[in-house]
C-alpha cells in the first residue's frame, strides 16, 4: 500500500487530480502532453505540436484525464485553425494571417494533414492540395538547407507524390554530408516511393546518433527531436533492435522534469505513439495483470483489475485529505508504479522576480504619461501599461521567437486601439514601438511576439486599459521569454489590485 495527500492548492473548482497505477514508470508521459495541449501561444509549429501526438496516443491515453472525444475535438479544432495560416501560394505562415511562408512550419503542417487524413479525420481537400502544390514547386529549388529539402521529399512521398528526381539529386550530390537523421528520412522517402533497394542502401550507412544541437528557428530542432525522427523511421523500417533502444532512451528522458521545446516534445510523443501502435509487445509474452483497490478521501472504494498497461482514476473531491492505493498479490508484475498528478489555479501567484539573460521593466501610466500605482484605481479610469524589454548583454546575433505576455486582472479591460484606429499619444514618440511580428489580444491578456535586432538595446510595448469592474483582483505576473530556449526568460511578479468607486 501507499498513502498520500490529495493536493488542493488551487481555487475551488480548478483542482484536477488523477491517480495512475502503471506497470512501467516510463508510461508517465501525461504531464508532457498536458503541457503541450495547454501551451498558451499559437504559431504554426505550436499548433501542430499540440495535436500531432494525439493522433497516435489514443490507446495510451485511454482511461486518462484526456478522453478520446476530447482528442477528436483538439484535432478537428487544429484542422479548422490551419485555414488561418495558409497563404495564397499554398504554404503556411508562422502566425495566423501572415503573408510570409514558414518553410519548416509548412512541411510540418502538411505532415499533420496527411497523417490526420490517414487516421480518418476530415481534412479539407483544398487545404491539402494547396500544400502539395506549394511543396512540389518548392522541391525544385536549391535554396533551402538540406534538412528542409529532405523533410519536404519525405512528406511528399508520404502523400503519394514522390519527387524521385529531386530525391536522386540529393542522393547523388549530398549523401556523404548528410547527418544520420537526414539519411533515415531520405531512405524513408525512397521506401514510400517503392524503391526499396535504394532505401536499404542508404539505411546501411545510417547510424542512430544525431548531432548535439538546439535551434531556435529554421527547423526548431534538437538532439532529442532528431532522435525521435530516427525512432519514427526505424519503426517504419521495422528495425526493432534499434527502435527498442531509442524508445527506451526517449521515454526515460521525457519521464523526467527537464524542459523541452514544443517541437521536441511534439515530435518525441509522436514517435513514441507510432512505435506503440506498431509494436504493442511491451511486456513480451506475459500479459500484465494489475489488480487492487483505491480508498479515496470520501471513503469510496475503487477496485481495479486490468490487463492494460495503465489504470487511471480521476479524483474530484476530498482535496487536502488522504487517499490510499493497495496492490493485490495477484498482480503479476515485479514492480508497480503509482503516480499522482495535480493541476490547478492558485488563488495568488507564487512567482518570484527573475531575470535570466533578458531584462524587463513594467510601469503603469495615466493618460498624460505620468506614473500611477495600479494597486488602487478608480472605476472608469483609462490608463496605459508600458513594458520595456531587452537582452542582458548586447548580442552579435538576433534573438528570435520571443514572447511578452501580460494576463490582466478581471476588473481591467483592454482598449483595442487597432480596432479603434487610435493614434498613440505624442509623449510615446521617443519609444521603440510597433516592432512585433504578431500581436494577439484576447479578453484576458495581451501577447506580443517578435525577434530582437542584433544591435538593439530594448523594445517598447504598450497596452491601453480601462478599470471597469469594482472589486479586489490579482494582477498576474508579466512574462518575457524565448519560446524555443528556456535560458532566456524574465518575470515580474504580480500584485493585488483594487478598482474602487468613481
Amino acid at each position: 500500500s501507499v498513502e498520500f495527500i490529495i493536493p488542493g492548492r488551487g481555487i475551488p473548482g480548478t483542482n484536477q487530480v488523477s491517480i495512475s497505477i502503471m506497470g512501467k514508470k516510463k508510461l508517465n508521459l501525461n504531464h508532457r502532453l498536458y503541457w503541450l495541449i495547454h501551451y498558451p501561444y499559437g504559431c504554426i509549429e505550436q499548433t501542430i505540436s499540440a495535436v500531432f501526438p494525439q493522433l497516435y496516443l489514443k490507446e495510451f491515453l485511454k482511461q486518462s484525464s484526456v478522453e478520446e472525444a476530447t482528442i477528436d475535438t483538439h484535432i478537428n479544432a487544429a484542422l479548422k485553425r490551419l485555414r488561418r495560416f495558409q497563404t495564397s501560394s499554398g504554404g503556411f505562415s508562422f502566425w495566423p494571417g501572415g503573408t510570409q511562408v514558414s518553410i519548416w512550419g509548412t512541411t510540418y503542417a502538411g505532415y499533420f494533414l496527411i497523417e490526420a487524413k490517414n487516421q480518418g479525420y476530415s481534412v479539407p481537400d483544398n487545404l491539402l492540395s494547396g500544400w502539395i502544390r506549394f511543396e512540389k514547386s518548392r522541391a525544385l529549388t536549391t535554396r533551402d538547407q538540406l534538412m528542409l529539402k529532405i523533410y519536404r521529399l519525405y512528406t511528399l512521398a508520404l502523400a503519394g507524390e514522390p519527387q524521385v528526381g529531386a530525391m536522386n539529386l540529393l542522393k547523388e550530390n549530398s549523401l556523404k554530408e548528410m547527418t544520420d537523421t537526414e539519411k533515415w528520412m531520405l531512405a524513408a522517402a525512397y521506401q514510400l516511393a517503392n524503391q526499396k533497394e535504394t532505401a536499404r542502401h542508404i539505411v546501411q550507412s545510417a547510424g542512430t546518433q544525431p548531432k548535439q544541437y538546439s535551434e531556435v528557428d529554421s527547423t526548431y530542432g534538437s538532439f532529442l527531436r532528431d532522435r525521435a525522427i530516427i525512432l519514427e523511421m526505424t519503426t517504419l523500417f521495422e528495425h526493432w533492435n534499434r527502435a527498442d533502444r531509442l524508445y527506451d532512451e526517449i521515454v526515460e528522458q521525457l519521464g523526467g522534469q527537464s524542459w523541452y521545446s514544443t517541437q521536441t516534445l511534439g515530435y518525441a510523443l509522436l514517435a513514441l505513439g507510432k512505435y506503440m501502435k506498431a509494436n504493442p509487445r511491451d511486456f513480451g509474452e506475459t500479459k500484465p495483470l494489475i489488480k487492487g483497490f483505491m480508498k479515496l478521501p470520501d471513503r469510496k472504494m475503487i477496485h481495479f483489475n486490468t490487463h492494460e498497461l495503465k489504470f487511471t482514476q480521476t479524483v474530484s473531491t476530498g482535496f487536502g485529505r488522504k487517499a490510499r492505493v493497495t496492490i493485490d498479490k495477484a498482480t503479476n508484475l515485479k514492480r508497480v508504479f503509482v503516480v499522482l498528478e495535480w493541476s490547478g489555479i492558485p488563488l495568488k501567484p507564487d512567482v518570484k522576480e527573475m531575470e535570466k539573460n533578458l531584462w524587463l521593466r513594467v510601469e503603469w501610466l495615466d493618460e498624460n504619461g505620468m506614473t500611477i500605482n495600479p494597486a488602487e484605481i478608480k472605476q472608469g479610469t483609462t490608463f496605459w501599461g508600458h513594458f520595456r524589454a531587452g537582452p542582458v548583454e548586447t548580442r552579435r546575433r538576433r534573438l528570435k521567437e520571443l514572447a511578452l505576455v501580460q494576463i490582466l486582472p478581471s476588473g481591467w479591460e483592454i482598449e483595442n486601439i487597432r480596432l479603434l484606429k487610435e493614434d498613440l499619444p505624442q509623449w510615446m514618440a521617443k519609444w521603440v514601438l510597433n516592432r512585433e511580428e504578431y500581436l494577439d489580444i484576447r479578453d484576458d491578456r495581451i501577447m506580443w511576439f517578435f525577434d530582437f535586432p542584433w544591435n538593439g538595446k530594448y523594445l517598447d510595448f504598450v497596452v491601453k486599459l480601462t478599470a471597469v469592474t469594482k472589486g479586489d483582483f490579482v494582477l498576474p505576473p508579466t512574462l518575457f521569454e524565448a519560446m524555443y530556449n528556456n535560458r532566456y526568460q524574465a518575470i515580474k511578479p504580480g500584485k493585488p489590485v483594487r478598482v474602487v468607486d468613481r
